[in-house]
Parts: C-alpha cells; sequence; structure tokens
C-alpha cells in the first residue's frame, strides 16, 4: 500500500485528488496538508511514499517544500501538480519527474499510479534520485533547516542558527532563543549547511562564525568559544579544527 501526502493550499484542489486517488486500488487514505510548513511536519512524522504537491503555492512554493521534504524523507517521491502546461514543461524536463496537470484527470492520476505501484526497488531510488536532479535544474536553493519542538516542525532560517551539538545520540540546535531537536546527525546537518558560515570545530559541535563573541585560550592548546545570546554556553574547539578557526577569525 502507497502512503501517500497531497499538498495544496487550495481545499477543493486536495479534495478532488484525494477522490480520485480513493478510487485507485493499492493507496492508503491519503494524508493531506494545506501549505509547505504543514506538508514538512507530516512528511518527517508519517514518512509518504509519494507526495503530490501543487506547484504554485502561497508561502513556500512547491518546489521549496519538495526540496525540505526529500530531506526530511528521502524515500519519498514528488509527483508534482500545475494548472500551466508550459510551466510543468519548462521546469521538470519531461521524463525526469512526474506531474499532473490541473484540472485533474482520472486517466492521468491512473497512468501515474500505476507507474508508482509497478517501481522495483532499483527504480525506486533512481527516480528519487531524478526528483533531486530536476530540483537541482530548477536551481531551489531553501534556506531553512526543519527541526522539531514539542512534537512540531518548525523552519528555522540558517542565519537564526546560533551553534549545534550531538549529545546522547540526539542532535540539538540552538536558535533564535530556543533549543530544537534535528532528525539527522552531526555530520549530515553540515554538510546541508555547506557554504554557510556555520562550522565544525569540534567532533560534537557546529557553530555559527556570526555568533561568536569570544574566544578562550585553554588548557593545551585548546580553546573555548562564547556566542551571542547564550550566556551560560561555553564551546569547545578540538585541536584539529584549531587551524581553520584561527584563519576564519582572523587570529594568529
Amino acid at each position: 500500500m502507497l502512503k501517500v501526502l497531497v499538498v495544496d493550499d487550495e481545499a477543493p484542489a486536495r479534495d478532488e485528488l484525494k477522490y480520485l486517488l480513493s478510487m485507485e486500488a493499492g493507496i492508503a487514505a491519503p494524508e493531506e496538508a494545506d501549505g509547505g510548513c504543514a506538508a514538512v511536519g507530516l512528511a518527517a512524522r508519517l514518512k509518504p511514499n509519494v507526495v503530490f504537491i501543487d506547484v504554485d503555492m502561497h508561502g513556500m512554493n512547491g518546489l521549496e517544500t519538495a526540496a525540505i521534504i526529500r530531506a526530511v524523507a528521502p524515500e519519498a517521491l514528488i509527483v508534482f501538480a500545475t494548472a500551466y502546461d508550459e510551466y510543468a514543461l519548462k521546469a521538470f524536463e519531461i521524463g525526469a519527474v512526474d506531474y499532473l496537470l490541473k484540472p485533474f484527470e482520472q486517466e492521468r492520476v491512473h497512468t501515474t499510479v500505476e507507474r508508482l505501484k509497478n517501481y522495483c526497488p532499483e527504480e525506486w531510488r533512481e527516480a528519487a534520485g531524478r526528483v533531486d536532479e530536476a530540483l537541482g535544474f530548477t536551481k531551489v536553493q531553501v534556506k531553512k533547516l526543519p527541526v522539531e519542538n514539542k512534537g512540531k516542525i518548525v523552519m528555522v532560517n540558517y542565519s537564526e542558527i546560533i551553534y549545534a551539538y550531538a549529545q546522547a545520540g540526539e542532535v540539538l540546535v540552538v536558535a533564535g532563543g530556543g533549543t530544537y531537536s534535528y532528525s539527522g546527525t552531526l555530520t549530515e546537518l553540515q554538510e546541508r549547511l555547506e557554504g554557510t558560515n556555520m562550522v565544525r570545530v569540534h567532533k560534537s559541535y557546529i557553530v555559527n562564525m556570526d555568533k561568536v563573541q569570544e574566544v578562550i585560550p585553554w588548557f593545551k592548546g585548546t580553546y573555548w568559544l562564547k556566542v551571542e545570546n547564550c550566556p551560560g554556553a561555553e564551546i569547545p574547539v578540538s585541536k584539529s579544527h584549531i587551524k581553520e578557526l584561527k584563519n576564519i577569525l582572523g587570529l594568529r
């Protein structure tokens, strides 16, 4: 049974697609979200196999939403929906990812569902790769990090992150006055934040260099960092990262 999530900021469109999907065999009752943030939260929790996303939504558009969902639910395939045929052709390169045109037609929905149901595991992985390639083709760059707080998925701007650390098998992100849980590893977070001012300074810590207030020399050539808005926090810098830290901060 395919687990499906339908994402559209217009209720009639969601209802129509859910109805057409309900007529297909092999699909569990579709979940729905009325926007990008809600969709990311549901995808992180439910881990759907397939997400049908409207391209033109208010707030986070469909491409931004898809890029984040691919991070929080890496097994999910994306099917885009759009009312504009010309836009679909330009944005997704025919054959790269599947898409549905509005108004939806049962025959077209059936074709898409049958293709998805018949994918073997290797074809599923290849299809996921094509989704990522298509998102790269559209130059989607989402500078928000999906994190969890009290059961809700919160989208934190990269610029608001102060530091992140690994503790007892969990990755915690300190940002904007709060502490949040990140679903991946610290190395995965480091890779996601590549190209930003977030720097790995210790095997268990990543720090936003823009937030560093003090660099404190410590025992045997190590250092501690103090950062903005975290008066009690002291972040260790391991010997293997000291040279990079000095170069970044212009220290001798």
